[in-house]
């Protein structure tokens, strides 16, 4: 038996462990105590424990790269990906200066918006026709020379525009879009600073910029949940500096900090909350070790820096990027480096073993629903999960 499906045997017993014998047995037999549905996925008969039937569904997903989508050079990655329905996607291409929209979950992808000196790298939509698309900013490589931090469409990405209607400090540059409803969305950015916060009350027809230098040298990820209520991810400014998340109760007039990482040199890169109080923080770490993430289970007003126990070398550094949770207790997370896998937890982040079938340097997951994720990194890789909610 190969080491990833000893591991996942291993943790779906862990998940039952708590079952009574009877559902013990039904569950460890060959015949699935599952129920067929028109959709083809599948639903748990009455008695069976939901969430151990879950896991062994993800287990016995795979992770498959799309061919038709679209895929950094060597070396490079993909940033973002969007989703306003099962089949209609967007992705951004940054190293290619495009944004790209799939009709069909992904099978196939035509270019909707090119613009040569643009460093696309996030992208939002609050409905099927109204998105924005982030610019990292000039300044940080030659070849990236557009000053526009921010596009709109309001055609379902047939056409683009930049957004010039922003007050105070004008960012550099964007990393993230987050969106708390139609009308109040958030930008933050950026990548090697500096900080700043963008936000819209009106669904964009006017923004305020907020500099945020002061806290944070690099901006990197945020989540809103409400209009006054938010956190931010990057890290913090001065000496040393390391892996910092803020968070306001007052819509971004002021931030107070709720974790500081141990680690020294240490950068927050991606946040995913996978319900209202449990969420996760990518930390990357690329010289110390031993690897950590950070974790919350009150919605972000503590955290805590849990390890990261890597099989292959639990004492090394790994300067994860993406990170992403569909549950409580199941996700994954990757590394920036090409030569290093991503890997999954199936128990909340206490254990991890790498998933053979997802490709490196992940930067965003998103989770359409139960059934369907999407992983954006060198290319794009779609999961197809065989479940049914009961």
């Amino acid at each position: 038996m190969r080491g990833s499906e000893a591991w996942g045997k291993a943790m779906a017993m862990k998940l039952r462990h708590a079952l009574p014998f009877s559902l013990l047995l039904a569950c460890s037999s060959s015949s699935t105590p599952v129920t067929p549905t028109p959709d083809a996925g599948v639903t748990p008969d009455a008695g069976v424990d939901v969430k151990a039937a879950y896991a062994e569904a993800v287990l016995g997903a795979t992770w498959t790269k799309l061919g038709a989508a679209p895929a950094a050079p060597k070396g490079g990655k993909l940033d973002d990906i969007f989703f306003t329905s099962a089949l209609r996607g967007f992705a951004v291409n940054g190293p290619a200066s495009s944004i790209h929209r799939t009709e069909d979950g992904g099978q196939t992808w035509k270019v909707v918006f090119s613009h040569p000196g643009t460093y696309f790298r996030a992208v939002l939509f609050t409905d099927d026709k109204h998105g924005f698309a982030g610019n990292l900013g000039a300044g940080l490589t030659g070849s990236i020379d557009d000053a526009t931090v921010l596009y709109e469409t309001k055609d379902g990405g047939d056409n683009w525009a930049p957004v010039t209607n922003i007050t105070g400090a004008t960012p550099k540059g964007i990393c993230n879009l987050t969106a708390v409803d139609a009308q109040h969305i958030f930008g933050v950015g950026r990548a090697n600073g500096p900080s700043h916060m963008l936000a819209t009350s009106d669904g964009g027809a006017s923004w305020t910029a907020t500099d945020l230098t002061t806290d944070l040298s690099m901006l990197i990820d945020a989540r809103f949940t409400s209009p006054t209520e938010g956190i931010i991810a990057g890290q913090s400014a001065g000496t040393p500096s390391v892996c910092t998340i803020m968070r306001t109760t007052d819509g971004g007039k002021t931030f107070s900090k709720v974790f500081a990482s141990a680690t020294p040199s240490s950068l927050c890169w991606k946040l995913s909350f996978p319900s209202d109080k449990v969420g996760y923080a990518s930390i990357q770490d690329s010289v110390s070790g031993p690897a950590t993430l950070a974790k919350t289970t009150d919605g972000g007003a503590t955290w805590a820096e849990v390890p990261l126990p890597l099989a292959a070398n639990p004492q090394s550094g790994f300067s994860a990027i993406g990170i992403g949770f569909i549950t409580e207790d199941i996700g994954w997370i990757a590394s920036e480096s090409a030569t290093k896998p991503s890997y999954r937890t199936v128990d909340g982040g206490k254990t991890w073993e790498a998933d053979p079938a997802l490709g490196p340097a992940i930067n965003r997951f998103r989770f359409v629903d139960k059934k369907t994720a999407y992983a954006i990194g060198a290319s794009v890789w779609k999961l197809d999960i065989d479940w049914k909610t009961p």
